[in-house]
């Protein structure tokens, strides 16, 4: 029998060095994005992040369905409102 934790999925901007992207997150339902955040550095070195554009410096975008994106390489994260 598998349990699983109730999850929200949370639109954000994830900025890195030399591009940004926008997807989706997911968290534990009722956490901060900060809690959730700090939870997943502290088992892994990567962010999953879903349904994401990624949008490079030229102007030029990407859709992909899921990254990975090195938790050490984020420059700032915030949640966009929908």
């Amino acid at each position: 029998m598998h349990m699983r934790v109730a999850k929200e999925k949370v639109k954000v901007w994830i900025y890195l060095r030399n591009y940004r992207l926008k997807g989706f997150i997911h968290i534990m339902q009722g956490s901060r994005l900060t809690d959730s955040l700090t939870a997943q550095s502290r088992k892994s070195d990567f962010l999953p992040v879903t349904d994401c554009e990624i949008h490079f410096p030229g102007g030029q975008t990407k859709k992909v369905e899921f990254l990975l994106v090195q938790i050490s390489s984020i420059v700032m994260i915030h949640q966009e409102k929908e």
